[in-house]
């Protein structure tokens, strides 16, 4: 017996030192993870350390040769508003990686003609941002280039990397971004390909956006109907954020839910009537317009356009005088807000992690909508 309990107090301690290279699994806790659920990035964990194994990987001893070709690149591809900016900004901000690189530069270009500008060392600092530079023993650069589509393979090989590997020291990384999954062609290694949640990841984050610290077996009716609203939300944190923000505060009126999630289904298949596809399907697809049902604003012959979201970093400096709108999505929706004309912003969204972007869609009242 006393060889039976020592063979299995053994086994338990190699199971404790397995655990510890485990990352904590915080879906156990419903109670309590609700209070930091906004201020962490919630769903991305493997991307996340795919992301740092790539930077944190040492580059091969010797000159920058043919075969050894200097800095790595990691494309990050995956449809507008995913998530891309926020994995990029949560890896650059981890310890690990500003200890690891002496500059992380930041920089955003629509196309070919912004990446042919980083040809030198000079126009390289000039037209980037500096997220992060100190002293390191080793002076290694990570450079982030965000595009907003692709590029062509001239100004990538003869503008930008054949002469951008000989301006960044040995050891640099760059990370690629772009709602095109064609510039994989450009990365040293696998790509990072960002898709929606599964719906099963969806109905955990909304449950715990929606009910807080309430249990939801407490309230079955309306765990039903929060479960309907996860699985139109269809993966987009914005949608399931708005739809949890709507109906949180109030736990007791199983009207208000249905309300929200009857208006979400509106929503949904409106656009399938008069786009044939969702508005996710849409938003893939660079797609300008979405419409919503506001029965209370606007008269029986018109239409509430929602024209292509843009996001705008409230973090920088140079953007405080352009304020972010004061009526938001929720405002127009509950009815709170009257449209300001015919055409107008309002605040979709505004997260609370960083680089803390501000959502912004421009919109349009129309009278009839002709496709």
């Amino acid at each position: 017996m006393v060889r039976s309990l020592e063979a299995i107090v053994a086994g338990a301690m190699e199971l404790a030192v397995f655990l510890t290279a485990c990352p904590p699994v915080s879906c156990r806790q419903p109670y309590s993870v609700h209070l930091f659920l906004d201020k962490c990035m919630f769903g991305r964990h493997a991307e996340r350390d795919q992301v740092l194994e790539f930077l944190l990987q040492a580059e091969p001893p010797g000159p920058v040769t043919a075969a050894n070709p200097g800095p790595g690149v990691l494309p990050i591809v995956g449809p507008a508003l995913i998530g891309k900016s926020t994995l990029v900004e949560h890896v650059c901000n981890d310890e690990r990686v500003r200890s690891h690189f002496s500059l992380i530069l930041l920089h955003a270009t629509a196309g070919s003609a912004g990446v042919g500008g980083l040809g030198t060392m000079a126009s390289l600092r000039d037209n980037c941002a500096t997220k992060h530079q100190s002293n390191t023993e080793d002076e290694r650069w990570l450079l982030v280039i965000e595009l907003s589509g692709d590029v062509d393979d001239e100004a990538w090989n003869n503008l930008f990397y054949s002469r951008g590997r000989r301006c960044m020291p040995r050891g640099s990384k760059v990370i690629l971004t772009s709602r095109s999954e064609k510039i994989e062609r450009f990365g040293t290694t696998r790509a990072v390909r960002l898709r929606c949640l599964s719906t099963e990841a969806m109905w955990y984050f909304f449950k715990l956006s929606a009910f807080g610290s309430a249990d939801p077996d407490e309230h079955p009716k309306l765990a039903s109907v929060a479960m309907e609203m996860a699985v139109e939300a269809r993966g987009s944190f914005m949608v399931a954020n708005i739809m949890a923000a709507m109906v949180r505060a109030d736990l007791s009126s199983r009207q208000l839910w249905c309300k929200v999630l009857a208006t979400a289904r509106h929503y949904m298949r409106k656009n399938l009537v008069l786009f044939g596809e969702y508005p996710d399907d849409l938003k893939a697809k660079d797609g300008p317009r979405r419409i919503w049902s506001m029965n209370k604003l606007l008269k029986p012959n018109e239409c509430f356009l929602l024209y292509e979201t843009y996001q705008k970093c409230s973090a920088q400096p140079q953007e405080q005088a352009l304020p972010d709108p004061e009526v938001t999505i929720m405002e127009m929706l509950s009815g709170q807000a009257q449209p300001r004309g015919t055409t107008f912003e309002i605040l979709f969204w505004k997260s609370k992690l960083p680089p803390y972007f501000s959502y912004i869609c421009p919109c349009e009242i129309r009278g009839t909508y002709a496709q």
